[in-house]
């Protein structure tokens, strides 16, 4: 008993000392390889080869980004048919640390969460429609009951549409708007009761056992933005992802409605090519082996993603805090050039 005990003991001490070193719980990758750490979150913990992974590949881009060939991030995670196969966790000079056990912002994948909490608030009846106008939720905004206003929905919120900012017409044109993402916070305020970190502090985040959240953007009157600010751990981000790739189920258990789940992650318009929008998800494809795949994914600032990829029944998750080219490269050349070849088998 007393050398089970030591050994524990050193093992926490080496994680508490060393967060980017990692220990391969049983997984057959090699150490420092991306062996995913059992911190019994709920998680299921199993090795690349198990789901069908080619671990040599997923080993090389961890190598890549370490010795600086490739891409920089902060960490990659990747679950696979519900199991997490893959963490990395790559340090830089003069920058706070990243582990399993620390939060990453999220910045505009935020506006995702805030898109599951309004499809758990159409199924709850506290938005009958999102095709009617959003200017009742607000009688006190003469802004939004002037002639170019009065004709926004919720739905034109939903898909960058509105033209709150803008001469467009509502509806008629795709232009990211973080002011449009907030009015939604906004609606789901009025109609519940509670801020959008609240919401989804009990809507989302305790059943998925996701216990460590911050939500640290603000507006000037204290309440929570709902189109930044989020900050969770990245395998918390990945439970966000595998919510989605299964309909809104978690551990049996429906937390978003389905049919809202298909209606926000399908296009809903175009966006800048060649993306397109649903509610809040962004709708994109890459290219493997001249197989052309189609993936969902939240976004943020600095190459934050939850990319879901139904077809191979696959999550994976970016995060990084120095910017990147634009919003889409250079981390997805992770994703077309290491992950999606490595996934050798169904």
């Amino acid at each position: 008993m007393r050398a089970t005990i030591s050994s524990i003991a050193a093992a926490l001490f080496l994680f508490t000392l060393s967060p980017f070193t990692e220990f391969a719980f049983g997984s057959e990758l090699e150490p420092g390889c991306g062996s995913p750490w059992d911190i019994h979150d709920g998680w299921v913990i199993g090795s690349p080869e198990q789901q069908g992974f080619d671990p040599a590949r997923l080993c090389a881009m961890g190598k890549g980004v370490t010795d600086g060939k490739l891409a920089n991030v902060d960490s990659i995670v990747v679950v696979r048919h519900g199991v997490l196969v893959y963490e990395h966790y790559f340090g830089y000079p003069n920058q706070q640390s990243i582990a399993a056990n620390i939060k990453h912002t999220g910045n505009s994948m935020t506006k995702s969460i805030v898109s599951l909490l309004v499809g758990i608030a159409v199924d709850r009846g506290l938005i009958k429609d999102i095709d009617a106008p959003v200017a009742p939720y607000f009688p006190e905004n003469a802004d939004l009951r002037a002639p170019d206003k009065d004709r926004i929905t919720l739905r034109h919120l939903l898909t960058m549409s509105a033209g709150l900012n803008s001469a467009r017409a509502p509806g008629t044109s795709f232009a990211y708007e973080d002011s449009e993402t907030n009015l939604v916070g906004a609606i789901l305020q009025k109609v519940s009761g509670k801020p959008v970190d609240i919401l989804a502090q009990e809507n989302i985040f305790a059943p998925l056992g996701i216990d460590d959240a911050a939500w640290g953007a603000r507006l000037s009157d204290g309440t929570p933005r709902s189109s930044t600010g989020l900050s969770v751990r990245p395998r918390d981000w990945a439970k966000i992802g595998q919510l989605v790739l299964d309909r809104g189920v978690w551990e049996g258990k429906q937390i978003v409605p389905a049919s809202w789940v298909a209606q926000s992650t399908a296009e809903q318009i175009k966006a800048r090519e060649p993306l397109s929008y649903g509610f809040q998800w962004w709708l994109g494809h890459s290219l493997s082996n001249d197989r052309v795949i189609e993936w969902v994914a939240a976004m943020g600032f600095n190459s934050q993603k939850i990319i879901i990829i139904p077809e191979l029944d696959v999550v994976v998750v970016f995060n990084a805090s120095r910017q990147s080219k634009n919003m889409v490269a250079p981390e997805m050349d992770l994703l077309d050039n290491y992950i999606l070849p490595a996934t050798v088998k169904p």
